[in-house]
């Protein structure tokens, strides 16, 4: 793989991706190396004269009074990395550091941080030798910079041994796209000088003035785990035009909403993109191309099986099973009809109205099962005995008088429920905020975050000439103290996409409560199953999404609301991006939860549109055979466990694996 070359100004969310996850190597442009040295220029010649700096010549936060004498400045940077590796709780991913040592580097690659290059060289030297730092998840308040989380990976550059690097025998390198997604504390040992030599053939440096503060100044954990949630994103808010298409097959829905022209009349390019999907994914649908609602059919014929053994003559059974064969050529039927219709240019697409000639023609030939069904319940209402196989006998054929009337409405339906009508509304909502998000992030990604930064006056090009022009005067002027360390432009957008992917969330729950309510899912059978009650189906799996949706609410709470001053009050609003962006990762997990599970639900439901199983949508079909054809992922005929199928549709969605299918989604 071709290295990735950092200057710190141009660096994409695909380029954070390919390093963090796929283990692209990188490497400094020569700019980087020419910056860097005429900046550090600036700070060699502030130190030699023992000029008060903050954080060069003084202490930190609240003791930026204390001077520091220039013999001491090594001894300054050390301790402040080591006391301020202060993190709690369990080890980050190996992608989250990875990225983060990419921004890092990408930040000092500017020329502002003061720092020597070969300190720049070794933080590279970190990513291509796949070391993997231990960095606890907790401690950062995200203001002055992630400093404890950023302070763990600086000990490792040091060689300290109060640093940990990941145990190199427990790795597996032989897929180079594996990384380690949930290490345990137990899986580190100490980063060593010897321990980085022995096993990686990496050389400790030691740390000169301001290359402690400049390694730990900035929000660079944040911004990787932003990144990296932003990308997940991308992917889930496609599963979910997905998913909502596949929904809206099971429900038979009305495909009217995403049409291209609702989209330009309120131009957001979220909604225009998730309504594109939709559109896309379930054109050609033979399931919202005919008004014969087959699931219906089938309970009727199903509940016409069940009669017969409450029949005891002869000529009842005969003409129950006459209505059962006529129903079957009805559902068959509509396979060949469709496929006239369908040369002829005459598929409604979805839009139906009780004058069609597709609505006449299938009334036409239901009605004489109507007729049938009528007579036989008047016939069982003549007076003679009552028994109860004769009333739960005319119960039935009560209920299939009802069914056949409703599999082709004389009144169809016009428009769908929120969770499916406005699907493309919500869904491009999410992808609005994601796009402003990733906007936001690339700009920190790409930008100088320590504290002091260094502005290097002109001079000549040549490096020694520059050194030989600078003035103390003009090094003490290029010397500027400011707060972009501050994680508040992070904080905010985090917090944001995790309220919009707990949005997109909820209203995959909702499409997930209506595909099982037997009273609002267009003839599906209540809970998905045949005889619910002695089944209790897919009731369940809606349960566990409603969890999940009621936590990413409770998680959905800003973290950058609040602040507590930090440092001696000195450092008095901090951000709390790490924890908003933490947050936002455990919505996002949920949230892919709840997509499998609506998928599976759809899955489970289209079953009951036979004979259209292979006539699904353009790219619904794909889905479907996939999921089909996926080991562990079936029909459930009656009660078993569930949670292994869902687990499976998760693998499927977390591998993107379903998306792989369709290459043309926005």
């Amino acid at each position: 793989m071709q290295h990735l070359s950092i200057n710190g100004h141009d660096l994409t969310l695909k380029d954070v991706i390919s390093v963090a996850r796929s283990r692209q190597r990188v490497e400094l442009s020569p700019e980087s190396f020419r910056l860097t040295a005429r900046c550090r220029s600036v700070v060699d010649i502030l130190v030699h004269n023992n000029i008060p700096v903050y954080g060069l010549t003084t202490g930190f936060g609240s003791k930026r009074n204390v001077f520091i004498d220039r013999e001491d400045t090594k001894t300054l940077q050390h301790n402040l990395i080591m006391s301020h590796a202060s993190g709690i709780g369990t080890p980050l991913p190996e992608d989250v550091i990875r990225a983060a040592l990419l921004l890092r580097a990408n930040a000092l690659a500017r020329g502002h941080s003061g720092i020597r290059t070969i300190l720049l060289e070794k933080i590279i030297a970190l990513l291509n030798l796949d070391i993997f730092p231990w960095v606890p998840d907790q401690g950062s308040v995200s203001a002055s910079g992630d400093l404890a989380p950023l302070s763990h990976i600086a000990l490792v550059l040091v060689g300290d041994p109060g640093g940990k690097i990941y145990n190199p025998e427990k790795l597996d390198r032989t897929n180079n796209s594996d990384y380690v997604e949930a290490p345990s504390e137990n899986d580190f040992i100490p980063s060593t000088a010897e321990n980085l030599k022995k096993y990686y053939g990496y050389e400790a440096v030691q740390l000169e003035a301001k290359e402690g503060l400049a390694l730990t100044n900035g929000v660079q954990v944040t911004c990787a785990m932003g990144l990296i949630n932003a990308w997940d994103t991308i992917s889930l808010v496609k599963h979910a035009d997905l998913s909502c298409a596949l929904s809206l097959e099971a429900l038979k829905g009305i495909p009217a909403a995403f049409d291209s022209a609702i989209a330009r009349a309120r131009p957001y390019r979220g909604q225009t993109e998730s309504a594109s999907n939709i559109r896309e994914l379930i054109e050609n649908s033979f399931v919202l191309s005919i008004p014969l609602n087959t699931a219906i059919l089938t309970r009727a014929q199903n509940l016409i099986s069940d009669s017969l053994s409450l029949v005891s003559d002869a000529q009842n059974i005969s003409k129950l099973k006459q209505i059962g064969a006529q129903l079957n050529e009805i559902l068959q039927d509509p396979m060949s009809s469709l496929a006239v219709m369908e040369e002829q240019n005459e598929v409604q697409k979805g839009f139906f109205s009780a004058g069609d000639s597709q609505t006449l023609s299938l009334r036409e030939k239901i009605k004489p099962i109507q007729i049938q069904v009528q007579k036989l319940i008047q016939q069982i209402l003549a007076p003679g005995e009552e028994t109860p196989k004769i009333s739960h006998l005319r119960e039935n054929l009560v209920i299939i008088s009802e069914m056949l009337e409703k599999a082709v409405p004389k009144i169809p339906s016009v428009q769908n429920d929120y969770s499916f009508r406005c699907a493309s509304q919500v869904h491009g909502a999410v992808r609005n905020t994601l796009q402003h998000v990733i906007e936001l992030l690339i700009i920190e990604a790409n930008s100088s975050t320590d504290n002091p930064l260094i502005f290097p006056p002109d001079g000549p090009e040549d490096l020694k000439a520059y050194k030989t022009s600078l003035s103390i005067e003009k090094c003490r002027k290029a010397v500027l103290s400011g707060g972009n360390f501050h994680g508040e432009p992070i904080a905010l957008p985090m917090d944001y996409l995790t309220l919009a992917v707990s949005e997109l969330g909820s209203i995959s729950e909702r499409r997930i409560a209506k595909i099982i309510d037997g009273k609002h899912n267009n003839g599906l059978p209540s809970l998905l199953i045949n005889k619910s009650g002695l089944n209790s189906g897919f009731m369940i799996p809606q349960y566990t999404a409603a969890s999940l949706v009621s936590e990413n609410k409770s998680l959905a709470y800003p973290a950058s609301a609040d602040s507590i001053p930090t440092c001696e009050n000195t450092e008095d609003h901090v951000s709390m991006g790490l924890i908003a962006a933490r947050k936002t990762r455990t919505v996002i997990k949920n949230t892919t939860k709840i997509i499998a599970i609506e998928l599976l639900v759809a899955f489970q439901g289209l079953h009951f549109r036979k004979p259209f199983l292979s006539k699904l949508g353009k790219g619904t079909q794909k889905i479907f055979d996939e999921m089909q054809n996926t080991d562990g992922i079936e029909f459930v005929e009656r009660d078993r466990i569930l949670a292994p199928l869902i687990s499976k549709v998760l693998e499927l969605v977390e591998n993107r694996t379903l998306l792989n299918k369709i290459h043309y989604l926005d």
